[in-house]
């Protein structure tokens, strides 16, 4: 998976090379670099196989983006963003007997393409997808009679990202959004996320 990631990163990088002459075209809604910053609502749902214990994960998300959109013509734009983030609150624990743990989650990070149609000159309408990779992490603490015992695992799970949203350009370069984003890591492992963002167009 890293070296998908790499190869997404150096595609990103000719796009970039190759298409900068189209931000001069004197339309710079929605194309060229971009940067931003979100947060919003995370959780993850997976199926431990146990009825008594919960199955979903759920908390704040905090995290950003960078990207660069081409446009297609006079209502299409298409381009490339890579994102990440962390679960900023949000756990899950348990106890059975003298044994407690804690599941927490960890930096969730993406690679995507994204396609955007202009529904007017300053709100773009885009769908979105891709990879990611998420960090979960789990501390399992074991009574005994001579102390707890203390274990910490972390584990990255990857999966496929889809989503959309809306983009509205409040000024010449800054633009706010809103975005939902479904992720499916396999093993019935799934994430939902509802975001919004704050950005910089240069």
């Amino acid at each position: 998976m890293r070296t998908k990631l790499l190869f997404l990163l150096a595609a990103a990088g000719l796009t970039f090379a190759t298409t900068s002459a189209f931000a001069q075209d004197g339309d710079s809604n929605f194309t060229g670099p971009r940067v931003e910053a979100n947060a919003g609502y995370d959780s993850t749902h997976y199926d431990d196989g146990v009825a008594a214990t919960p199955n979903s994960l759920e908390g704040a998300r905090v995290g950003g983006a960078i990207g660069y959109d081409v446009a297609i013509g006079d209502k299409f734009t298409i381009g490339g963003e890579l994102g990440g983030g962390i679960t900023v609150s949000g756990d899950v624990t348990g106890t059975a007997g003298t044994t407690s743990y804690r599941l927490t989650g960890g930096r969730d990070l993406d690679a995507s393409v994204r396609v955007g149609f202009k529904a007017t000159p300053s709100t773009l309408i885009f769908a979105k997808g891709g990879y990611a990779n998420s960090q979960f992490r789990l501390r399992t603490t074991v009574g005994g009679t001579t102390g707890n015992t203390v274990t910490k695992v972390s584990t990255d799970e990857d999966g496929w990202r889809i989503g959309g949203g809306v983009e509205q350009m409040l000024t010449d370069h800054i633009y706010a959004k809103a975005e939902y984003r479904y992720t499916n890591y396999g093993d019935d492992v799934s994430r939902h996320q509802a975001l919004v963002g704050l950005g910089y167009r240069f």
